[in-house]
């Protein structure tokens, strides 16, 4: 029970970093380009590689908790339903170039981040598991 508490109370929280990450981005954005979901999904495919890699090995946290953040959370924050339905949308409304755009944008930019922030989690821990091995933690 606790565990299903925790990811929901963490979805809540994702989906409204989400929501208003969206309206900061919109601000800036412009109305043709749904550059909101894109920026919430880029930012958490590096999160999601990072965590994995670092943070979830680490043994501070439980294993509630890890869930909590990967799939309440990451898995709130991020939407690929609204991502496939803006790219329809796109589609449909003729802008096929920034459709195509959107969609490549959304997957080649998703991998990289994913695995950027993978290599990077991954050193930070061989470090980390180094450095206290070596008595310095």
């Amino acid at each position: 029970m606790k565990r299903f508490l925790m990811i929901g109370v963490a979805g809540m929280a994702g989906a409204l970093c989400r929501y208003f990450v969206g309206m900061g981005i919109g601000v800036f954005g412009g109305a043709d380009f749904p550059l909101g979901t894109l920026i919430v999904n880029l930012s958490g495919c590096f999160v999601l590689g990072f965590f994995t890699t670092y943070l979830f090995r680490l043994t501070i946290l439980n294993t509630d908790l890890v869930i909590a953040i990967g799939t309440g959370f990451l898995g709130a924050y991020t939407t690929f339903s609204t991502f496939s339905l803006e790219t329809v949308r796109l589609f449909e409304s003729g802008d096929a170039i920034l459709a195509v755009t959107y969609l490549g944008l959304s997957f080649l930019g998703g991998n990289l981040l994913a695995w950027l922030g993978f290599t990077l989690g991954e050193r930070r821990f061989v470090r980390k598991r180094e450095a206290v091995k070596e008595g310095d933690l």
